[in-house]
């Protein structure tokens, strides 16, 4: 868990090994959400969450208030895989970027990076205007940087 501003950043992963709240607890927590706006965004939340966290193809972590644990956002973090074509760009460029990838025969480096898969914040009636777009997209970028540093990258 991770405090920031007023909510808190929790991996799923956590609630689904945790035996007092586990899976059935989660799938309560994730029905609180709502997202008229983008029906594809709630629909990831509340039916694929879970799956893509089980199988390891991303981690979802949502948004609690500190106040009261209420679901005011989410985002799912997952690897995606990158070729880059390698001509165009100098020595130096091609040094620094064959420290952290591998370049094939045909001058492109492959590589992977952190992708935030999905973003959403909440606009159920009780946590409407409680976290902000810029505080959601921070939260994010953060725990994205926190698994670079975590996985060796700079």
């Amino acid at each position: 868990m991770q405090p920031a501003n007023n909510f808190m950043v929790l991996n799923i992963r956590e609630y689904l090994k945790d035996e007092k709240l586990g899976e059935e607890h989660l799938r309560q927590l994730l029905s609180e959400f709502s997202c008229p706006l983008n029906p594809d965004v709630e629909r990831f939340l509340k039916e694929q969450s879970i799956k893509f966290a089980k199988k390891h193809q991303a981690v979802t972590y949502l948004l609690l208030s500190l106040d009261d644990a209420a679901l005011l956002g989410y985002f799912s973090i997952t690897i995606k895989p990158l070729v880059v074509n390698g001509k165009p760009f100098s020595n130096t460029v091609k040094r620094k970027l064959a420290r952290f990838s591998e370049l094939n025969s045909n001058e492109q480096f492959n590589l992977a990076a952190y992708l935030i898969a999905q973003l959403g914040k909440n606009f159920s009636e009780n946590v409407k205007g409680r976290i902000t777009g810029t505080e959601l997209l921070e939260a994010a970028m953060t725990q994205a940087r926190l698994l670079q540093y975590q996985a060796g990258g700079n």
